[in-house]
């Protein structure tokens, strides 16, 4: 199970670079702007608590599940991804500040500086805004040997739904709308279902007993899972009707469904043991349920015709997924190739962290299989 302590020290470091980055913030600010002194001492304490807000929200949201902590949460999240790109908006301006310095002694380019942070808050709006317009992704797939009953069906992934202090019922319901407009014969929920904070699980989560696909619908556990102890997240979930694939294969019209832990995937030994103590037969085409895309390697020797993945969000905010690109080495999205064995990593339909979306979906995905 997550350790507490763990987390607080995560997110302690996470909130040193965050008050440095509030530093710069400021530097830009005074020098874009040149403010009164009065407004360079509210823009100090704001910063401040700004950047202190992240930390403090987080480490409540542990213990409490109430309005008040909600939204103080939600807003520190929100103000993390405008600070964020005024961040490399005051980069950008320090770089051509400096250079103008150079060449041109004397000359301001504080209505660069200006633009610069406009640019930021209107990139850091679209994102908020972006972030919760659901994109129905199609994907196209192909399997040797699946049999034709798959060929008119449709299988829906959905992960990285994060239901917490940001995302609670009312997200669920929508995207349960969204999934109903699909009519998919297949369900699947590829982890991170919950965002790991203090949560009153049965009732995030309910809106899904709205869902009624012919075939059933399928969890696996994500790393935020791990945060707490599973166990009464993982009953809520039973207690839904949805069917909980931990370390387990179900065969559906010829087609091998094979889920797995996330905790369990991780090492490579109990990976591999686990795919092989499930008997799988390699002749028949298989689909792997795995929330991070990594260990593809012993997915395609196990005979895996297919991995679905998500975790990695894309990085959510542009320029970050440069980063989850070669973190990934190039399999933290879209519909990719291991060898004998297609790989889909999904950008997550919810988000961790600042709700905003820039340069990334929030998806569900529908997979329509063939033979072709």
């Amino acid at each position: 199970m997550f350790n507490i302590f763990k987390y607080t020290a995560f997110v302690s470091i996470i909130s040193v670079l965050f008050s440095l980055l509030h530093l710069a913030i400021y530097q830009s600010f005074i020098s874009a702007f040149n403010p009164s002194q009065t407004m360079r001492m509210i823009a100090m304490w704001s910063l401040v608590f700004l950047g202190g807000s992240f930390l403090l929200s987080s480490i409540l949201t542990f213990f409490l599940d109430d309005r008040f902590t909600q939204a103080y949460y939600t807003f520190s999240a929100v103000w993390m991804g405008f600070a964020s790109y005024i961040f490399l908006a005051t980069i950008l301006y320090a770089v051509v500040h400096l250079i103008v310095g150079w060449f041109a002694p004397g000359l301001s380019v504080s209505w660069f500086g200006m633009l610069c942070f406009l640019v930021a808050i209107v990139a850091s709006s679209y994102g908020l805004i972006h972030a919760r317009n659901i994109i129905i992704k199609d994907v196209q797939i192909s399997l040797p040997n699946i049999s034709s009953a798959w060929s008119d069906k449709k299988i829906v992934w959905i992960s990285d739904i994060h239901l917490g202090a940001v995302h609670g019922a009312g997200f669920t319901s929508k995207i349960v709308y969204e999934i109903n407009s699909i009519n998919p014969d297949l369900v699947f929920i590829g982890g991170d279902l919950f965002d790991g904070v203090k949560v009153e699980t049965s009732a995030v989560i309910a809106p899904f007993s709205g869902l009624h696909p012919a075939l059933g619908t399928y969890f696996i556990t994500g790393n935020h899972e791990e945060f707490r102890d599973n166990s009464l997240l993982l009953q809520s979930i039973r207690d839904i009707g949805i069917r909980v694939l931990d370390n387990k294969m179900v065969t559906l019209d010829g087609l091998q469904i094979i889920g797995v832990d996330d905790r369990d995937s991780i090492d490579k030994d109990k990976f591999s043991s686990i795919l092989t103590s499930l008997n799988m037969d390699k002749a028949k085409p298989s689909l792997l349920l795995k929330h991070q895309p990594s260990q593809l390697d012993i997915a395609e020797k196990a005979g895996i015709s297919m991995q679905i993945s998500g975790h990695t969000h894309r990085a959510q905010m542009f320029p970050l997924n440069i980063f989850s690109y070669f973190i990934f080495n190039g399999y933290d999205y879209g519909l990719n190739r291991w060898g004998n064995m297609l790989e889909y990593t999904s950008s997550g339909v919810g988000t961790w962290g600042p709700p905003i979306r820039v340069g990334s979906d929030s998806e569900i995905v529908v997979m329509h299989i063939s033979n072709k």
